[in-house]
């Protein structure tokens, strides 16, 4: 369902300020929606364990296997999303081995989105159409949804904690001065680690060009974390190569120049597989946008699918050592029907005490 754009458009991300921040029995299939489809309705919290037997005080104890959960987006064959499955309709795997779905959760639910805004040297040509697409997105995003917008050059700059759009669209976000380097990597690691806190739906929406030129987190240790959470990951990628020659020439030394060319080209050569494998790993979706200005399609598939997302949780009825990667399958009952769920996660270590 298309949204009208709220008047705000035009102020949030205003220009760069100079100020510092930082067998069930068979039913009719269901009925095919767009992203307006009426609330669903969330099935209880799974009751609470029974209580373990006594132990012997000396022995070790390990803390139970932690809930699963795995968002879930349901669209048949023509891409149109489907708003009304029930818990009855899904099937989920772990390893092969099928889970009871222990907790489910339907559509038409608010979410917290963190908004993810590349501003680094690489990209301000574009900052102009950086800002135009970011507020086409938040001006598609509903007023109960909640929104933290960061911006990462050099460092990490939090332009708003989670709040809802409807605060946010009372005032406006300014994007601070522009430093030194893409701390790409470190930013997302500290966004998910905030959006691990938030309950709920949530998601992650992230604008880079995908070249990291510093920072102390690693590209492999953000794509391993990545699998142990329950958010959605899209990604869209700007191109800024063509750039590239005018920002090199800067450079007055030849040798450093040749340095800094290499460094660059090798950022450019993983930039498209590590911003897919980041959508790919969470269910979510990569997006390409050699024009900022088209990128309104993209932003309303990506609100259309966060507002017909599905929750699922189980517990697995298995063990895995610790740190290893276990497969998750989710299928519906029906046929003809497309599920986009994540298709993995890292078991965390166990917790033992004496």
């Amino acid at each position: 369902m298309k949204r009208s754009t709220p008047a705000f458009i035009g102020i949030l991300f205003s220009a760069v300020c100079f100020s510092s921040t930082y067998a069930q029995p068979a039913r009719k299939p269901p009925v095919l929606q767009p992203s307006g489809a009426q609330p669903g309705q969330q099935d209880p919290q799974p009751a609470a364990a029974t209580q373990p037997a006594e132990v012997d005080p000396n022995s070790v104890i390990r803390v139970s296997t932690s809930l699963i959960t795995v968002p879930a987006i349901v669209m048949d064959r023509n891409g149109r999303y489907v708003a009304n499955l029930r818990r009855d309709d899904f099937r989920i795997f772990d390893n092969g081995v099928e889970q009871e779905l222990t907790y489910f959760a339907s559509v038409e639910k608010s979410f917290t989105v963190a908004l993810m805004l590349d501003v680094s040297g690489s990209t301000q040509s574009q900052l102009a159409q950086i800002r135009a697409a970011a507020n086409t997105f938040v001006g598609r995003l509903r007023n109960n949804d909640r929104l933290m917008a960061i911006t990462f050059d050099g460092r990490i700059n939090v332009l708003t904690e989670p709040a809802t759009v409807a605060e946010i669209r009372r005032g406006k976000l300014l994007i601070p001065t522009v430093t030194d380097g893409t701390v790409l990597y470190d930013a997302v690691d500290f966004v998910c680690k905030r959006m691990a806190q938030i309950p709920g739906r949530k998601a992650i929406v992230l604008m880079s060009d995908g070249v990291a030129q510093n920072g102390r987190t690693t590209m492999k240790q953000t794509l391993a974390d990545i699998a142990e959470q329950d958010v959605l990951f899209y990604s869209v990628q700007y191109n800024t190569l063509p750039q590239l020659p005018e920002r090199l020439s800067r450079i007055q030394n030849e040798k450093a120049r040749n340095k800094v060319r290499e460094r660059l080209l090798k950022g450019y050569a993983v930039s498209e597989p590590y911003l897919r494998s980041l959508a790919e790993k969470t269910g979510g979706r990569f997006y390409r946008a050699d024009d900022l200005r088209e990128v309104g399609p993209a932003f309303e598939a990506i609100t259309s699918e966060l507002g017909v997302q599905y929750s699922l949780g189980y517990y697995p009825k298995t063990e895995g050592a610790a740190g290893a990667e276990r497969a998750i399958k989710v299928k519906v009952r029906f046929p003809n029907l497309v599920v986009r769920a994540r298709d993995s996660y890292t078991t965390a270590p166990a917790i033992a005490r004496q």
